[in-house]
């Protein structure tokens, strides 16, 4: 199931939209629809299919769900036109515009995930006769408030509309609220389940996710994330697994605050309380990272490679980003005799979509890098 409906919106055509490239993502994104051991169907199923079939119509009239991806689109062509987006990778810059003309589009996606966890939340139960999710009208009228407070709000009544037409419904009896699903009255009970999880981190990232299976579990395996990878970067994330099965490893995963493009996964693998490797991931993109905790560090690696083997050496170095920024944390690091700047928040070096080669470096340079960690103690910041 998870295979068919990844296919089934990923058309990927020529004219696609940076807004319908969004809810692409938010659908590759979601996880396969699966329930914890022992636990019974009651719910989950239809609002899984509910919210999956909602972004893939928004995906093909995102115009419908009052997802307007035409301003963005006209602003990027201006800015083309103009030749004033970012020049170079070495140059920080903030376009305080486009960020929020993307911000607007996205929120707008998210709009009916989030009234719906809203909703859960502040759920006093299930009416066990007609399936009806009750609030309190006081809780109700908070909830309308919160979603007044994001972009384009004047357009929430016509969004509300769009989730009545796809059936839902909401009703007042007395001080109580009825929200139900007209045809589908036990989808309210699958959104309940998300909602009455404990509070963790992770909690929201599993409702925008549809992860039933981790929705009371305390994190993720980075097996799940990689049901969500293509199959080239799955094999990546097991050979770098396997690379450090003999130690003693911490997996950090990063909670997605959303799910449409521009969140990407985040894991790093920490040992002996340092973060040595990681990855961030998506569909479409992966960078493989091997961190070094200091600036001095890359240094001194830098100098054992270039003593050792002239090739490596080189494939290392055009692994860090230059850096140009006048930034407080901006660092001199050397490659031999030639000094580049680096961020010095991060100290890694990054391998973007890496081929089979890439890979088998990375990996060769982390077996050392590891190396020296036992021999040797890094300096901290």
């Amino acid at each position: 199931m998870h295979e068919i409906r990844i296919e089934a919106v990923k058309v990927k055509q020529n004219m696609e939209t940076y807004a319908q490239r969004s809810i692409r993502h938010c659908i590759e994104m979601i996880a396969p629809f699966e329930l914890p051991e022992k636990q019974e169907e009651g719910g989950q199923l239809p609002f899984y299919e509910f919210m999956l079939s909602l972004y893939q119509e928004m995906y093909q009239r995102p115009e419908e769900y009052l997802v307007f991806p035409k301003p963005y689109e006209d602003y990027m062509a201006k800015l083309k036109e103009q030749e004033t987006r970012v020049k170079k990778e070495k140059e920080h810059t903030t376009n305080a515009r486009e960020s929020t003309l993307r911000n607007t589009f996205q929120q707008a996606i998210q709009f009916y995930a989030l009234y719906l966890y809203r909703v859960g939340l502040k759920s006093k139960g299930i009416d066990a006769r007609s399936g009806a999710m009750l609030l309190a009208k006081e809780d109700y009228a908070e909830v309308l408030a919160q979603m007044d407070r994001i972009h384009e709000s004047q357009y929430h009544a016509a969004r509300y509309e769009v989730l009545a037409k796809r059936g839902m419904r909401v009703s007042e009896n007395g001080d109580t609220v009825h929200i139900f699903h007209e045809k589908c009255p036990q989808m309210m009970a699958g959104i309940e389940y998300f909602c009455k999880a404990p509070d963790s981190k992770y909690k929201w990232m599993n409702f925008l996710r549809l992860d039933f299976k981790n929705a009371y579990a305390p994190i993720p395996t980075v097996d799940d994330i990689c049901k969500t990878l293509s199959p080239e970067s799955a094999e990546i994330v097991k050979k770098l697994e396997e690379c450090l099965a003999d130690l003693k490893i911490k997996t950090k995963i990063k909670p997605l605050r959303g799910i449409v493009s521009d969140f990407q996964w985040k894991v790093e693998y920490a040992c002996k309380g340092k973060n040595i490797c990681g990855f961030y991931a998506d569909r479409d993109y992966f960078m493989l990272c091997i961190y070094f905790n200091h600036f001095q560090n890359i240094t001194a690696f830098a100098e054992t490679l270039y003593q050792e083997d002239g090739g490596m050496f080189a494939w290392f170095k055009e692994q860090f980003s230059e850096r140009l920024c006048k930034c407080p944390n901006n660092r001199r690091v050397y490659f031999g005799s030639e000094p580049r700047r680096i961020c010095g928040l991060s100290n890694r070096a990054e391998i973007v979509n890496p081929g089979e080669e890439d890979v088998d470096k990375a990996l060769y340079l982390l077996k050392k890098r590891l190396e020296g960690i036992s021999v040797a103690t890094d300096r901290r910041k």
